[in-house]
């Protein structure tokens, strides 16, 4: 595949908001490897892809788009995709539609941000890619299924997670988070 070719392909989520040759300029001004960031941008048109017929891949690939920038280094996954979420979400758009039993008990209460990536990194990512388990099923039609219970191996909190958002809201949080890397004068080094 050419240069160009990739480079269209990586502009491509992003025309809506901004011209080629600004996404251009701002690509080559990033401060960290600008393939690191199309790469984690061709990992996130893949995942709007496979979300479709397979949403536990879509998940997994969403949340390898922040490794795949390496904002921590090589090897690091897990600090990777906090530093790059943490670092580049809006404000406005970090209210997961995950709520929280603190210790198991009531009352629930929204998860914070940070506590959402916590538990997206550890069931969606790391239960998928490690073990295989998926929780992201499409439900037959006619039926709704909303709400999962659930609770990390080791950890007292309970997350209720809306099963009908959770990706939507992921994906949105995903693509929000590469534009502003993109777009930000002052992206980490």
């Amino acid at each position: 595949m050419s240069e160009d070719t990739v480079l269209n392909e990586s502009y491509s989520i992003f025309k809506e908001k901004i011209t080629f040759d600004d996404f251009k300029g701002k690509l080559d001004s990033l401060k960290i490897d600008k393939w690191n960031f199309v790469r984690a941008v061709l990992l996130y048109n893949q995942a709007v892809k496979c979300r479709k017929c397979n949403p536990n891949v879509g998940m997994t690939l969403l949340s390898s788009c922040a490794d795949a920038l390496q904002l921590v280094g090589e090897g690091k996954p897990s600090a990777n995709f906090k530093k790059f979420y943490l670092s580049f979400c809006p404000t406005e758009i970090r209210t997961p539609p995950i709520e929280l039993y603190p210790n198991g008990k009531l009352p629930r209460i929204t998860a914070s941000f940070d506590k959402a990536l916590h538990y997206i990194y550890k069931q969606f990512r790391c239960m998928y890619v490690h073990e295989g388990i998926g929780y992201l099923e499409t439900a037959p039609d006619g039926i709704d299924w909303h709400t999962l219970c659930d609770k990390i191996k080791g950890e007292k909190d309970i997350y209720s997670v809306d099963m009908m958002q959770i990706a939507n809201w992921f994906e949105k949080v995903t693509f929000e988070s590469l534009y502003v890397m993109l777009t930000t004068e002052n992206s980490p080094e």
